[in-house]
């Protein structure tokens, strides 16, 4: 993880953060990895926004054509609950809808993506910007389910995600933001992996305290997402990442 914080920090373009990413996860037992974005909201009329946009990946060229071909970013489940969701999914656990988006999600693994995880990330004027993750070994299923890796997968994301947003001059400087005691020790179990039920073991509190801290602590960085809190915290120096 640190390793990642300080390449991502040096990157001077998007293939130099993409080529730490991806060493990145290759230590979390992934080998491929997609950066898009894409509306919240398709067909709300917001012309300027188009409705799926790559910025790289490096899937199986023959399984990116065929997609470009089918159209199949149109039907495909993985982007359809990106705009539902802040949290991290593993693609086994999608409610798929039709037969068109699990004919999708097969041709995805008979092409060599058998297990996947993505990390949506909201961004305002209702984009979404989407980190997926996957491998061809089916053995990493219960991997990708671990919550540990989720988290780590998670915390990557959100620091690819700021560092091409300050790369790209879209980023936002972060207001002068304080937190208190117990807000900067929750947010540091927080990006070690841990759940509220655990960081209140630790601290001895109840998990509603911890959640309150959280929720605080998540206000004050204007975000959904406790990871995120936790990124932006450490970012700023208030605390450290494992």
């Amino acid at each position: 993880m640190r390793e990642f914080i300080e390449e991502s920090g040096q990157a001077s373009d998007l293939a130099d953060l993409v080529e730490s990413f991806e060493r990145a996860i290759r230590r979390l037992n992934f080998e491929h990895y997609s950066f898009s974005y894409c509306v919240a909201k398709p067909n709300s009329g917001a012309a300027s926004q188009p409705e799926h946009r790559v910025l790289a990946l490096n899937y199986p060229s023959h399984w990116v054509e065929h997609y470009r071909d089918q159209d199949y970013f149109r039907r495909d489940p993985v982007i359809r609950h990106a705009r539902a969701t802040v949290a991290p999914y593993q693609w086994t656990e999608l409610p798929v809808q039709c037969d068109r988006e699990l004919l999708v999600l097969q041709e995805a693994s008979d092409a060599g993506l058998r297990e996947g995880l993505a990390i949506p990330i909201h961004e305002p004027w209702g984009r979404v910007f989407l980190a997926t993750l996957a491998t061809k070994q089916a053995q990493t299923s219960q991997r990708a389910a671990d919550a540990q890796v989720q988290i780590q997968a998670h915390v990557l994301a959100v620091i690819f995600h700021s560092r091409y947003s300050a790369l790209c001059g879209a980023q936002a400087q972060d207001p002068l933001i304080g937190l208190t005691p117990r807000e900067s020790e929750c947010l540091g179990w927080v990006a070690q992996g841990k759940s509220s039920w655990d960081i209140g073991q630790l601290m001895a509190v109840s998990e509603h305290t911890v959640n309150f801290h959280l929720k605080n602590a998540m206000r004050k960085f204007d975000t959904a997402s406790r990871v995120t809190a936790a990124v932006r915290a450490a970012s700023l120096g208030l605390i450290e990442l494992p």
